[in-house]
């Protein structure tokens, strides 16, 4: 009887703990908002500038700014040029009034000729291709007939070998990775009764712009369509388009009854004349796929056209059941785990919330280097490239996020030259575009990351391409030797025993003229590295080496702080004493982040005045100061002075935060979370309208510059959060949680991985808690 009762007691405490752990893992799941609540929301066509991206974690493309048609379409090895259709009512192309994006799908609306349409256009799951619906409501007071033209343009071909930036793509002439002005005039002037301008074009070769004044010309969509480099047929209700260069193969389905074809070379128009009675409504639905396997592609667009309604829905819920297991410990598709954020502060948790439906939506796996990457960019560009410098940017949340798939990553990239390489193919696995200057700090800080994170001090020493990781992070805390130019001509001083970057300025910003040879930002970062080195050797047990660095290090610093112009900005060195004053973000980011102990007060301030006089707008903030001597010679969204970087922002921040200014750091977080109405973080937000110059400048994702929808840097606004407000930042030698201000800031951070376990951190009248979490259960 006593072991029956002891058995049930222990039953009764089993049911009463499972219950308990139960319900404090719905309490924590419960602070995570529904992607229904996450960005974006409606915005007008006539302000955006950048039109919704879709994504399936394999493919990417552009909606344009007519109902239907998409561009940039790209899912490796797959790459489509021009579009793949407009929807013609009564022989003319409606266009759209606003547009969302959702995680899931790209929404367009247009009012036109007393007639309201919608459309949504998604990506289905595991498959290239692309699924549409489109709904015509009669919003006038008569019956209406309307007589329907669709094109399905399958302008889709198959590409092997490297991929660079700028990934190739078909035009009527074939492959191509140039980057000019044709595809996107076909998208901007499909209403327009010409195909040719006189302007000054911007041509993207080799990776550089180079502008010309020329007679542009694009084709006609019925060009398009009888291009002879396309055959298509028509077989059961199913438009089969053939690539005569390569082995892509294209398939369009419409999913109703009743239209009839007339087929051409690359696709084929669907027609179809319907009657709406005064508030009746039609919906067209209709697929596209590509494979290189004919019946391949015919069965994945019969299966999506016939079950039509239940894959469209699958796609939804396939992004939801993602977005809620990035959270959780021991999910299916990270190491670790994104931490859930539970605060009162709604400003806040939109601006970190942002960041993980960031990291999903670059999420691809179909690439053949690696099971899961998290892409740069896209969609116009690096449809298969992992940029160092991007994802560095929120190395240390990546560490707590991913760890295996780092420790992966880091192997790979480690082999790869960072004079010559700022990233990776991840479909042939060479290295890409051209030796940044960020590219020695990029890799270093992220090993950094990875092993103070993860506590595999171990990977030390892996070798890898010859070289222990050690003795690799020991070359790229020292490489600016081998780029110094001390001792040359002009360049004999004392001061000149720093790095120099050389005189091509697209090894640094690439838009600013003036930052290049000797510039304060890197050179702290190598200050760091050999510090960071130095605490590496200690922890070896190599203590004259240790000893050695931060002598190096600290001899450095004081030639950089020469360097100091005065009002809070720097000085870039030429060779023969040449000075130009630098007015950039990017000085005061890298200073202030890894160097901040060693700048004097006096400087600190103004580096202050200067940040808040000339750099941060009421919800954004300038690349570049427009006092800058080389204002007018940089204007790029993402580097010059009427926009930035999306990873500035954090970085900011970060230096904000370290140089003791928490609180600040913090309303600036609050401040930028309008930005996220259009959707998740981008390559550049852009200032723009006509206070563009003034501090309540509007916000919005830039496309001039050729730049991307989303990019990756700003997740780095969610590593804030975790690193600067509630300071987590392990360091070789020390603890987890760093000894500096935190701002005035309430809330926990759960699931935050470091070494195998899990922990909670809560923050509360400026202190933060680290305490091991406890297990949940899903």
């Amino acid at each position: 009887m006593k072991v029956k009762a002891l058995l049930g007691y222990l039953s009764i405490g089993l049911i009463v703990a499972t219950t308990a752990c139960s319900s404090h893992s719905e309490e924590v799941y419960s602070h995570i908002p529904s992607l229904d609540e996450m960005p974006g929301e409606w915005v007008s066509a006539d302000t955006a500038d950048m039109e919704p991206s879709i994504r399936n974690f394999r493919g990417q493309a552009l909606t344009n700014r007519d109902i239907n048609s998409v561009s940039w379409f790209v899912s490796a090895p797959y790459s489509g040029g021009y579009h793949t259709g407009r929807l013609r009512i009564n022989g003319q192309i409606p266009e759209v009034h606003s547009f969302r994006w959702q995680a899931w799908q790209a929404l367009r609306e247009a009012e036109w000729n007393g007639l309201k349409l919608s459309s949504s256009t998604r990506m289905p799951i595991s498959k290239d291709g692309l699924m549409w619906e489109i709904t015509i409501k009669n919003a006038s007071d008569e019956a209406r007939r309307l007589d329907l033209e669709l094109d399905m343009i399958g302008f889709n071909s198959q590409y092997g070998g490297e991929w660079q930036w700028w990934y190739p793509y078909p035009k009527m002439d074939g492959r191509t990775t140039n980057r000019d002005e044709e595809v996107e005039n076909v998208r901007k002037y499909f209403n327009e009764d010409f195909t040719s301008m006189e302007t000054v074009a911007t041509e993207l070769v080799g990776g550089k712009p180079q502008q010309k004044k020329v007679t542009l010309t694009w084709p006609s969509d019925r060009e398009i369509l009888q291009s002879d480099k396309y055959r298509s047929q028509l077989l059961e209700e199913t438009v089969l388009v053939s690539d005569q260069e390569t082995a892509a193969k294209t398939a369009f389905i419409i999913a109703d009854d009743g239209w009839e074809y007339e087929v051409l070379n690359s696709g084929a128009t669907g027609k179809k004349m319907i009657e709406l009675e005064a508030g009746e409504s039609y919906t067209l639905r209709y697929v596209m796929t590509v494979n290189q396997n004919l019946l391949q592609a015919v069965a994945d667009a019969r299966l999506l056209s016939d079950e039509f309604g239940k894959q469209f829905q699958q796609i939804e819920e396939e992004w939801k059941n993602r977005w809620q297991e990035i959270f959780k410990p021991d999910n299916e598709l990270l190491s670790g785990a994104f931490p859930v954020l539970a605060t009162d502060d709604s400003l806040a948790k939109r601006v970190y919330y942002t960041g993980p439906l960031t990291m999903l939506y670059l999420m691809n796996e179909n690439l053949p280097q690696h099971d899961k990457v998290f892409l740069t960019g896209g969609p116009r560009w690096g449809a298969s490239i992992t940029f160092f410098w991007d994802i560095t940017e929120w190395s240390t949340l990546w560490a707590v996020v991913d760890p295996a798939m780092m420790r992966e990553h880091l192997a790979s990239w480690i082999k790869i030259d960072p004079s010559l390489h700022y990233g990776k193919d991840n479909i042939s696995g060479v290295g890409v575009g051209n030796g940044y200057s960020a590219n020695y700090w990029a890799l270093f800080q992220m090993i950094r990351s990875y092993l103070t994170v993860s506590n595999d001090y171990a990977f030390l020493d892996e070798v890898i391409d010859g070289k222990t990781v050690y003795e690799h992070l020991q070359k790229y805390a020292l490489n600016w030797k081998e780029i110094s130019i001390y001792g040359q001509e002009g360049a004999r001083e004392d001061i000149y025993k720093l790095a120099d970057f050389g005189d091509d300025e697209w090894n640094l910003l690439e838009a600013v003229p003036t930052y290049k040879h000797i510039v304060p930002s890197f050179n702290a970062a190598y200050i760091w590295m050999m510090r960071e080195t130095a605490d590496l050797a200690k922890m070896k047990g190599d203590s004259a080496k240790a000893k050695n660095l931060r002598a190096q290090s600290d001899e450095m610093m004081e030639r950089l702080l020469k360097l100091y112009a005065g009002d809070g900005v720097w000085n870039s060195l030429y060779p023969d004493g040449k000075t130009i004053e630098v007015r950039h973000s990017l000085d005061f980011m890298f200073l202030g982040r890894y160097v901040q102990q060693d700048i004097p007060e006096d400087i600190k301030q103004e580096m202050m005045d200067f940040l808040y006089r000339e750099l941060i707008t009421n919800h954004w903030m300038r690349a570049q100061s427009l006092q800058d001597v080389a204002a007018e010679d940089s204007d790029r969204p993402d580097h010059g002075p009427l926009g930035a970087f999306d990873g500035w922002p954090a970085g900011t921040m970060d230096a904000l935060t370290q140089l003791g200014y928490p609180d600040k750091a913090l309303d600036f977080y609050h401040n930028i979370a309008p930005v996220t109405r259009e959707g998740i973080w981008a390559q550049a937000h852009e200032l723009w309208g006509e206070n563009k110059r003034e501090k309540n400048a509007r916000v919005r994702i830039a496309q001039r510059g050729w730049h991307n929808r989303e990019s990756s840097s700003g997740i780095a606004m969610s590593q804030v959060m975790l690193k600067n407000f509630f300071g987590f930042y392990p360091d070789v030698n020390g603890p987890a949680i760093i000894d500096q201000d935190k701002p005035d800031f309430s809330g926990t951070l759960y699931n935050v991985k470091y070494g195998d376990t899990y922990y909670t951190l809560t923050a509360k009248d400026g202190k933060v808690e680290m305490a091991e979490s406890e297990h949940m259960e899903e």
